[in-house]
């Protein structure tokens, strides 16, 4: 009998569910927790075609090199941004994520704190909690009726989007460095057009490097004290001090962020930042997408790698 290829994974718990569903195809290992995964690398890396990724897993030349036999990886979620894809085309390594297995969930989690910034709704619990209901209405918040939603990227997050919002009697309007004909919502020319426009500004660009700080102090600017940025992409495309100045300012009227520049957030940065919404990059995680995800993942090692 041929021996069963080997598929590593940086993350002992999802290995074994994914190993038990894969066990006579293929042998998936994970360095234990708390072990140097470099180390690991050193002694299993060799004889190894597959690796399995999340998002945050960095895989760069360092890593690489410990794989010297690795042909494929395949993503378990959408972000790409810790690898280095220059570096897998030089080596000849294929890569595939998830697509748009888990876009509804991110979509719908944009919905949700887009809506809870919009409404203020963290403020609203607080004024009950607080007991400040007694002496007085809670003051008057913006409707989303009539609301122009600018989208940047128009690719299966955004576009999920996009279905979502408009039927809140929205006008919805997107930015992307390509055109889509197929597309029935308007494209603006620039990203700072689209942001001089939009009341709200969701942020769904492809991360990577020719998007870092893509939206930085002139598009914040843009959409002005009244306007209200959703960031369910990478902490990086924003320019994250611009962004907690203007909000310290009065220059940007909310922000409502699901990831950040630095992951965890170091919760000092945001003590005294007002109308913002935090969410610790937990916009796909749902037991349902789990599921989808690993489901996904199986069929497609089991299609790229099993004989």
């Amino acid at each position: 009998m041929a021996e069963k290829p080997r598929i590593i994974m940086f993350h002992e718990a999802l290995a074994r569910g994914i190993g038990a569903a894969l066990q006579d195809e293929l042998e998936v290992i994970a360095p234990p927790a708390g072990e140097d995964r470099m180390a690991w690398l050193d002694r299993h890396g060799r004889g190894v075609p597959g690796l399995v990724t999340i998002g945050m897993d960095r895989v760069d030349t360092a890593v690489l090199d410990r794989l010297p036999d690795l042909r494929h990886i395949q993503v378990f979620g959408a972000g790409m941004d810790q690898v280095d894809l220059g570096e897998l085309k030089r080596r000849g390594v294929s890569i595939e994520n998830a697509g748009d297995v888990h876009a509804g969930e991110v979509a719908d989690f944009a919905m949700t704190i887009m809506l809870a910034a919009r409404r203020e709704l963290l403020e609203a619990e607080r004024f009950v909690r607080e007991d400040r209901w007694k002496s007085g209405w809670f003051p008057p918040t913006r409707s989303l009726a009539g609301a122009k939603v600018g989208i940047a990227g128009l690719g299966h997050i955004g576009a999920a989007i996009a279905r979502r919002v408009q039927p809140f009697d929205t006008h919805v309007s997107w930015w992307g460095p390509r055109s889509k004909p197929e597309v029935r919502w308007p494209r603006r020319e620039t990203l700072l057009e689209l942001a001089q426009w939009a009341d709200i500004l969701f942020v769904a660009v492809f991360a990577h490097d020719e998007t870092r700080g893509i939206v930085d102090r002139d598009v914040i600017e843009a959409l002005g004290p009244e306007g209200l940025l959703v960031n369910i992409s990478r902490g990086f495309v924003v320019d994250e001090e611009a962004m907690i100045a203007a909000l310290r300012d009065g220059r940007l009227g909310q922000a409502a962020l699901d990831v950040f520049d630095v992951e965890p957030t170091p919760p000092p940065c945001w003590a005294d930042v007002p109308n913002i919404v935090l969410t610790p990059h937990c916009a796909g995680t749902t037991v349902n997408s789990h599921s989808a995800l690993a489901n996904h993942t199986i069929a497609r090692l089991r299609g790229y790698f099993a004989q």
